[in-house]
């Protein structure tokens, strides 16, 4: 009986592990505006939903061009500083948690 117990209990485990590792995904990150780019979040930093991934340049200085839509891990940067960017282009990819 123990034995059952315990096969059960790993099971559990091995379930939970892999739900958790299929929970992970990637998401693409969209500008919301054309401009120059002014500040890149840099790929690694832990983000809340939104939290400023890039902004452009504006006649008031620096606006978001693109936030966060989730909480995640910025996995990857597609642009950089002093780069024209047009609204919709992927500006980030996000691993979400």
């Amino acid at each position: 009986m123990r034995n059952a117990m315990k096969i059960g209990l790993v099971l559990a485990a091995l379930v939970a592990a892999g739900v958790y590792g299929v929970s992970a995904e990637d998401v693409s990150q969209q500008a919301v505006l054309n401009g120059t780019v002014v500040s890149v979040i840099e790929a690694g930093t832990p983000v809340k939903e939104g939290d400023v991934l890039v902004s452009v340049d504006s006649l008031v200085g620096g606006v978001p061009a693109a936030r966060a839509d989730r909480d995640g891990v910025v996995k990857e940067v597609r642009v950089q500083k002093g780069q024209t960017i047009a609204k919709q282009d992927v500006v980030a990819v996000l691993e979400s948690k």
